[in-house]
């Protein structure tokens, strides 16, 4: 489900490694279905597609994408009622 990928970095020249899921790995993370990455990847979520049925997801380019697509959607937590009551 999780590989890495050592890539070496062009200014320093150390490694880095990145994550790299599939679709379910993905759709667990997120705490979604398949199906919903399956919209995402439709809607521009990036992916690499390897032959025409696999799909991996590098999760810190995902995660930017659905921090810009989806941003901030929690509601702000609601004070106690005994404090409000108070």
């Amino acid at each position: 489900m999780f590989e890495t990928c050592q890539s070496p970095d062009a200014a320093t020249g150390s490694s880095t490694a990145a994550v790299i899921v599939d679709k379910d790995g993905y759709a667990k993370r997120w705490l979604h279905s398949k199906r919903a990455v399956d919209t995402w990847i439709a809607e521009g979520l990036p992916c690499l597609r390897i032959g025409t049925r696999r799909v991996r997801i590098v999760v810190a380019e995902a995660d930017e994408w659905m921090k810009r697509r989806f941003g901030q959607q929690r509601a702000p937590r609601a004070k106690a009622q005994s404090k409000e009551a108070a």
